[in-house]
């Protein structure tokens, strides 16, 4: 059975246009636009005392002229928009300026909608938002995509995105800029970390008046990663499908959420044409997680750890690492692990190093070894190598690139004469200071 009930929501995955230039919309116009929004709100929300208060909210300001002024169709339609969210409390509320989707939607309706070439071929050409997978340090994982394409165009490279990943011996899954898309996609990524039957949830549908049970469904190909230790990050950016699978793997304990508190689009919904070039985004669906007894919408997920989405990697690589030192049997490579791990949790939260001990360590080492200084920051630089050095604690800085050494200048006095490169393994190497 599809988890969308329970975890996703099928937004626009069309790139919308620019601001229209030019577009005007009078009274008579703007009454029209409204009324049909309340149209549909009023017989399709899945929160009829809400819609009641959208409708009256709406209709208050068109016969106050509060829209008369916005001749622009644009902020004609941020105002109504803001409005109607507030009234509703709900963001998933919005009339969207889009002939093409308009276009798309009445196809639909008529029985006769297929995507274009034009649409498939702009995805292909997007890789279908696949960004980046790639093995990081410590044989962990990352896999960025910016939106959940419809599976059926999907399905092959998402597969094999995740069978690249799949003896990663940890993965992160990058959902920061990610505002949502197919319930499909969302499904299927999900079956990946979660077994057969696992129940999600229960939704209820106002346009059928009928309740189900969400469950995982894995698919013939997916090659389920049920024990690699999961890290999901976001930001304020993460909506919709892609906070669903978040916070689906949360609740279940499968996933360790990192970054900031996402948007809090949850309630599944429906789009509805207005006019030629207007539609409505309409929540159909209520849902509840079986965990948690409720969802994410108007708060937004909460990070099991909150950093800023900008160090969100660096965070969720240094706990992934910890994870996989904690059931390393090799004692080296526990010690190699949990080195890099306080290497990037430092990347995290930088220290500032001491007033004027910047200057000191600049300066020329034995084996052609030198540390220049460039817009106030410190890199070290030995014939092709040229890495920014972060200053850590101590009088120690970590090696951009390399997450096995470090480099210390200790103070004789006040002075540096030289610099340390400590190893993971707690060996050092001591090169003197030449000029």
């Amino acid at each position: 059975m599809k988890l969308i009930s329970a975890i996703a929501v099928v937004v626009l995955l069309i790139p919308q246009p620019a601001r229209s230039q030019g577009s005007t919309t009078s009274t008579t116009q703007q009454r029209a636009v409204v009324e049909k929004a309340i149209e549909y709100v009023s017989a399709n929300y899945v929160f009829p005392e809400k819609a009641s208060a959208v409708a009256a909210a709406l209709m208050k300001n068109v016969a106050a002229g509060k829209y008369a002024s916005l001749t622009k169709l644009d902020d004609f339609l941020d105002a109504v928009n803001s409005d109607m969210q507030a009234a509703g409390a709900d963001k998933h509320l919005r009339i969207s300026n889009n002939a093409r989707i308009v276009q798309q939607l009445k196809a639909e309706a008529a029985g006769t909608s297929q995507a274009s070439p034009e649409y498939v071929a702009m995805l292909r050409g997007q890789n279908f938002r696949l960004k980046r997978v790639e093995t990081l340090d410590g044989n962990v994982g990352y896999f960025k995509f910016d939106n959940f394409v419809e599976l059926e165009f999907c399905r092959e490279s998402l597969a094999g995105a995740m069978n690249f990943l799949h003896y990663t011996a940890a993965l992160i899954l990058d959902l920061t800029d990610n505002g949502g898309g197919s319930s499909d996609a969302a499904d299927y990524l999900i079956s990946y970390f979660l077994k057969d039957g696992t129940t999600i949830g229960t939704s209820w549908n106002r346009q059928t008046n009928n309740t189900t049970t969400s469950s995982v469904v894995r698919a013939s190909e997916v090659r389920q990663m049920l024990e690699t230790p999961l890290f999901i990050m976001v930001s304020e950016r993460t909506a919709s499908a892609a906070e669903g699978v978040a916070y689906a793997l949360q609740s279940a304990r499968r996933a360790v959420v990192i970054g900031a508190q996402t948007r809090g689009l949850a309630n599944p919904g429906v789009r509805f044409p207005i006019d030629d070039r207007l539609f409505i985004m309409v929540p159909t669906i209520s849902s509840k997680n079986a965990i948690t007894g409720t969802n994410w919408d108007g708060t937004g997920i909460t990070p099991d750890i909150r950093v800023p989405a900008a160090k969100a990697l660096h965070k969720a690589w240094a706990e992934a690492l910890k994870a996989l030192a904690a059931s390393a049997k090799d004692m080296q490579e526990r010690s190699r692990l949990l080195f890099a791990a306080t290497g990037f949790d430092y990347l995290v939260a930088p220290q500032s190093p001491p007033a004027g001990f910047l200057g000191q360590c600049v300066g020329e080492y034995e084996e052609g070894q030198q540390i220049v200084m460039r817009e106030g920051a410190l890199y070290f630089v030995k014939g092709d190598i040229d890495r920014k050095l972060t200053y850590m604690n101590d009088h120690t800085f970590i090696v951009e690139g390399r997450n096995d050494y470090r480099m210390k200048f200790p103070l004789a006095g006040t002075l540096v004469d030289h610099c340390e490169v400590l190893w993971f393994d707690d060996t050092a190497d001591r090169y003197k200071k030449i000029r």
